[in-house]
């Protein structure tokens, strides 16, 4: 008897409940845990992604704003590359994005192995809340982030940090232009704060598309009676981002003149060399039809045709499941909330995407009427618009009839192909081939790759279509069965694409720069890659081919941006981003010149390229002479090369830029040329120079001379700096072409050079503004309600 109380009142307990937020939240953390579980061996181990435009060009950019922002400055300035450039005000760099100096406290391996987590989570999640808002069950949100995070675009992010910050910000912005917040005010300052962020981030290209974005979804989606009112909102919510982000976009204005893509422009070629060819479409359906691209080994491919000459695209595949593409023709009469914006934006990205691909060869050659490139960017808003697609077919498929006839066609279809083409390789190869426009070297590739490229797309189609049955049943563990294979098809054929590699393999400086460590430890010369001046290494192919070594023959070049992962400089790499000074690009067309003449050492050494590196069937550019190197390269010094910052022993004075190329080719070794708008020459007797500190923000000389010279810096000319001379401001003039060089009378006397940001002292006002005006505004909402 004594034990009844006790087991009526355990039988009156509440059943165990999960509270509303936590409910709704849930979701989004499963989310979150299932990025990190499978990245965990990126996030618990010494293990970086690598690959593709990492390594050349993305991490040492993020390795100089990681530096500024750890010593407590601003990324101003980035010395390693093509003889020193901005860094801020190059949008492709975001250096304002507030991510970049939070994650600035961690070591820099390990802030880039965490960066493309936090943003494949926040895109997730991104979809989870706007899916949600449109009614979509929980189950129906997670395909929705899924089909969006693991497709082969979302996964392709990892390449391009300065991409990815938009991609995980445009279904946020979405979420916020639709959403209908209690108060216009509470909008504007959620929607303006996004785009504010999204135009630090700094990609116009994931820029313009949050903004078409938004506008599809007032005229496709909001009550027709309130578009005037919600456009008018979105402008606001515009020029309120503008005001945020004010600092980035002034500078960026200031600077783009002065590029080389600004005073040149671009030919249509170059603006429209990444576009989607049509043939790709076949990507929605099999991974990899054209090869195992994701595998960066040339020979693996043979669609090349296809890649416009390259082995893959920008994104190595536009698979995002074969679910999403079930549900782009299965829902093509559905006419719920979200259904017709993402199918418009579906056929437009397509379209701007895919047409530029299709133009004549003969336009080409034309100017393109906008310096931007890349039009298969707009992949972001395909998959984008997949993944809505996906999530909202998922609830209409439990609650609507769906023959799946169709799709067990197309999986028939799918296996019949790959059997045929195991069976008879050769004529498939050469079939596919002729569809491709392929050469026919690549028919014994296309016959190695086609059976098991559209086996797994068979494989992955009939699994879905598996899944799809499951979801009909309408019972909780087949519900949980059809979620867990709808999320693994994305992933199995997506997640090789994140190629890792050990942080040493990325990040440990090669023999040849810890060389330069030991004789140059002041960083007073710079490396001139000699590779690109010769013909093509056959022993480089042979090694890049043979080892698969994709990371480790780039970090051999110094043709690209990376040696400065290791603080060491370059004068004529590849300009990767078409954001050199146009200064700079007329004096590596120069380079390629001088290159040919036997005579050429006082114009590279005028530029302190003192080392040299070269593969060793590769002749050395004339003046250089080999001192040492390895198996496979020989590297190279010129001793007359000149130090980056030293004072002219001799010098020509000219009136302008083109009078100046002319006279280079005259130089006497140690002499420069400079442009002071009169014409003249002058010597001096030489003197000392003591580099107090010679960070890329601050430049701190003391110089003693016998009589007046000139102080020539290894930094691009350009006007927002402030030189100090004594204290009173002296104005740099063009050295060199590209470089700077200050006046000095005689005496002893110290330069204080500070790199500026551009248009600082009047966009500095912008955030202010921001604040000041949402305030007003916040106050002005809140007195007409209590009123």
């Amino acid at each position: 008897m004594a034990g009844e109380p006790h087991s009526d009142s355990a039988s009156r307990l509440p059943a165990l409940t999960i509270a509303p937020g936590l409910r709704r939240a849930l979701p989004a953390a499963l989310f979150a845990l299932l990025v990190i579980g499978i990245y965990a061996d990126a996030l618990f181990s010494r293990r970086n992604f690598a690959g593709r435009d990492l390594p050349v060009y993305n991490l040492p950019m993020e390795k100089a704003m990681h530096d500024a922002y750890a010593r407590q400055r601003l990324p101003l300035w980035m010395p390693e590359v093509s003889g020193g450039r901005p860094l801020l005000p190059n949008p492709n760099a975001g250096a304002l994005y507030p991510v970049r100096p939070l994650l600035s406290v961690l070591p820099f391996p390990v802030e880039m192995r965490l960066f493309p987590v936090l943003h494949w989570i926040a895109a997730g999640i991104g979809v989870v809340v706007l899916l949600r808002s449109l009614g979509a069950t929980p189950g129906a949100a997670w395909i929705g982030a899924v089909t969006y995070v693991f497709s082969g675009v979302g996964v392709a992010e990892v390449f391009f940090p300065n991409l990815h910050p938009g991609m995980a910000l445009l279904p946020w912005i979405v979420w916020a232009s639709g959403r209908p917040f209690a108060r216009p005010t509470t909008k504007l300052l959620v929607l303006s704060l996004l785009y504010g962020v999204d135009f630090l981030a700094g990609d116009v290209f994931t820029i313009g598309m949050a903004i078409v974005s938004s506008c599809l979804w007032i005229v496709l989606e909001a009550d027709k009676r309130r578009h005037s009112a919600e456009f008018l909102l979105l402008v606001a919510a515009l020029a309120f981002g503008a005001l945020f982000a004010a600092p980035q976009i002034l500078a960026t204005a200031l600077w783009i003149p002065e590029t080389n893509r600004g005073v040149l422009g671009m030919k249509l070629f170059e603006s429209l060399f990444f576009s989607i060819h049509p043939l790709r479409l076949l990507e929605l359906v099999v991974p990899f039809p054209f090869g195992a691209n994701w595998s960066l080994d040339n020979g693996d491919v043979w669609g090349w045709s296809v890649f416009r000459g390259k082995a893959l695209g920008m994104f190595t595949t536009l698979y995002a499941g074969a679910f999403a593409l079930i549900a782009l023709f299965a829902s093509r009469t559905a006419r719920g909330v979200g259904f017709r914006f993402a199918r418009v934006l579906f056929l437009a990205s397509f379209a701007i995407a895919a047409l530029p691909s299709l133009i004549p060869s003969a336009w080409e050659k034309f100017a393109s009427p906008l310096p931007l490139r890349n039009p298969e960017k707009f992949s972001v808003t395909i998959v984008f618009a997949l993944a809505l697609l996906a999530g909202l077919t998922f609830d209409r498929m439990r609650e609507v009839s769906f023959s799946g006839r169709w799709p067990l066609r197309v999986g028939a279809l799918l296996a019949v192909l790959a059997a045929a083409c195991a069976l008879f390789p050769a004529a498939a190869g050469r079939a596919a081939v002729g569809l491709t426009g392929a050469s026919a070297p690549m028919v014994p590739v296309a016959s190695r790759k086609l059976p098991g490229a559209l086996a797994e797309g068979g494989l992955l189609w009939m699994a879905t279509v598996g899944a799809i049955d499951l979801l009909r049943r309408r019972s909780r563990p087949t519900l949980g069965v059809s979620l867990m294979i709808l999320t693994a098809v994305p992933i199995v054929a997506n997640r090789k694409i994140a190629r890792l590699l050990n942080e040493e393999e990325i990040f440990s400086p090669t023999p040849f720069a810890r060389f330069l460590q030991r004789a140059d430890p002041h960083n007073a010369y710079r490396t001139l890659g000699e590779s690109a001046y010769q013909a093509p290494s056959e022993l480089m192919s042979r090694y890049a081919e043979s080892s698969g070594a994709y990371t480790d023959s780039q970090r051999r070049m110094w043709n690209e941006h990376l040696p400065a992962l290791w603080g060491r400089g370059t004068v004529f790499n590849r300009d990767f981003d078409s954001g050199d000074f146009a200064r700079m690009q007329s004096l590596r067309v120069i380079s390629f010149a001088a290159a040919g003449y036997t005579d050429s050492s006082p114009f590279f050494g005028s530029l302190a390229l003192r080392w040299g590196i070269r593969f060793r069937d590769q002749e050395p550019v004339s003046g250089y002479h080999p001192f040492g190197g390895d198996w496979l390269q020989t590297w190279d010094e010129l001793k007359d090369a000149r130090p980056a910052i030293r004072l002219a022993s001799s010098w020509i004075e000219e009136s302008g830029a083109l009078p100046a190329v002319r006279r280079l080719a005259d130089l006497k070794v140690g002499e420069i040329v400079l442009e002071t708008g009169r014409r003249a020459r002058g010597s001096s007797g030489g003197g000392i120079v003591h580099v107090f500190a010679n960070d890329p923000e601050h430049l701190s000389v003391e110089t003693v001379t016998s009589d007046p010279s000139w102080l020539f810096v290894l930094r691009g000319f350009w006007s927002y700096r402030t030189v100090l001379v004594d204290d009173r401001p002296v104005d740099c003039v063009p050295a060199q072409i590209a470089f700077s060089a200050v006046p000095l009378p005689t005496g002893r006397h110290r330069i204080e050079w500070n790199e500026a940001m551009p248009g600082a002292p009047i966009s500095r006002w912008g955030p202010v503004l921001y604040a000041l005006g949402l305030s007003v505004l916040w106050l002005r909402d809140r007195r007409r309600r209590v009123a």
